[in-house]
């Protein structure tokens, strides 16, 4: 609960993925069926956390598939936002997400059935032969290139996880971290400095997850602390817009909206971002605030050392939505009737300098 209050406290995104483990536990020990603030429940019913099912298949050991998760899931008041394989074998023969193209029934809840919608997972610290990609797509076949390309008539989209071995907060066999928090937030903010100083690619829609284990939270002294050392140390670019929180849900939703066209997808190797993390780049202060990002209504502009003197809002085809003239540290705007997508905020300070962000309308 402490790394949900964390999260929710700092307002990024969390996908809490649960096995049927803990599903269960959830059953017998929170009342989950009939307790409305059970921690699955809580949690989901959150702007800032999805739970979904994340599974590993045995019929011997674990007796559940993601049709049984869901059932689980559902038996204890949480409504999926999104149907996610959580955890996919991206390429087989085991476990392969190509047996999930169709609606499956569950193995132990056998009346129950479920469709997948999302792959999520092949890149994940600590497997060697991971699919190490940014972007969204809909894969071919699970093979080393199948996986890696795009099939517009295919029923499941894969959202690429980026350069897993950079950003997963997970523990080596002596139980230590294998990056400090200050490593991970320099290769973020690396990763977002090289996308947003270089020319977009076709369809540029760049996706990263950070991993963290259930099992490493108590391996880890104060380990809600680490997760907000991470979330603050990017605070200012997700203030600038250089990098956005959204859950996995939120990304497919994001990218349907923009790319109606099946025939557009996005894929980048993880080696083609190149940055280099360093800790020195982690800045005290931040001369603007754009906030909140993602926002629904309004967006907050607030200049810590100059007077602003012209704000424009561009869409991404370089036309001008809205403007706002202040000679004040601050304006505010009203972006309540923007259509859901990505802008650009041009900032104009009175001293002649300016900057251009990203922001995110919900």
């Amino acid at each position: 609960m402490a790394v949900c209050d964390t999260i929710i406290a700092k307002q990024a995104k969390y996908n809490m993925q649960v096995d049927a483990n803990l599903i269960k536990g959830a059953l017998i020990h929170d009342n989950a069926a009939t307790n409305p603030n059970d921690l699955l429940e809580w949690a989901n019913n959150s702007p800032y956390i999805d739970v979904d099912g994340h599974n590993h298949f045995d019929q011997f050991i674990n007796p559940y598939n993601y049709a049984d998760l869901a059932y689980l899931l559902d038996s204890c008041g949480v409504t999926l936002n999104r149907n996610i394989l959580g955890g996919v074998a991206w390429k087989g023969p085991f476990e392969s997400w190509t047996q999930y193209l169709e609606p499956i029934h569950g193995y132990t809840f056998t009346n129950f059935i479920w469709q997948a919608d999302i792959l999520w997972g092949p890149a994940t610290p600590g497997h060697g032969d991971d699919f190490q990609y940014f972007g969204v797509w809909r894969p071919t076949s699970p093979t080393d290139l199948g996986f890696g390309m795009h099939n517009p008539a295919g029923k499941l989209t894969a959202i690429g996880g980026g350069c897993k071995g950079d950003i997963g907060f997970v523990l080596d066999t002596t139980g230590t971290p294998k990056l400090t928090t200050h490593e991970i937030i320099a290769n973020l903010r690396g990763m977002a400095d090289y996308i947003n100083s270089n020319p977009p690619p076709p369809n540029a829609f760049y996706t990263a997850n950070m991993l963290i284990n259930f099992r490493d939270f108590t391996e880890v002294p104060n380990f809600p602390d680490s997760i907000a050392t991470i979330i603050d140390g990017i605070q200012d670019y997700v203030d600038e817009g250089k990098i956005v929180w959204l859950t996995l849900a939120e990304k497919y939703d994001l990218w349907q909206s923009l790319h109606p066209d099946p025939e557009d997808y996005f894929l980048q190797a993880c080696e083609d971002v190149v940055y280099t993390g360093t800790s020195d780049v982690l800045p005290a202060t931040y001369n603007l605030r754009i906030y909140p990002n993602p926002a629904s209504s309004v967006l907050n502009i607030q200049s810590e050392q100059t007077d602003l003197a012209g704000i424009q809002v561009y869409d991404l085809l370089g036309r001008i939505i809205l403007t706002e003239q202040t000679t004040a540290n601050s304006a505010t705007l009203d972006v309540s009737n923007l259509q859901r997508g990505i802008y650009l905020l041009n900032v104009q300070s009175r001293d002649g300098d300016a900057v251009v962000i990203k922001f995110l309308k919900e």
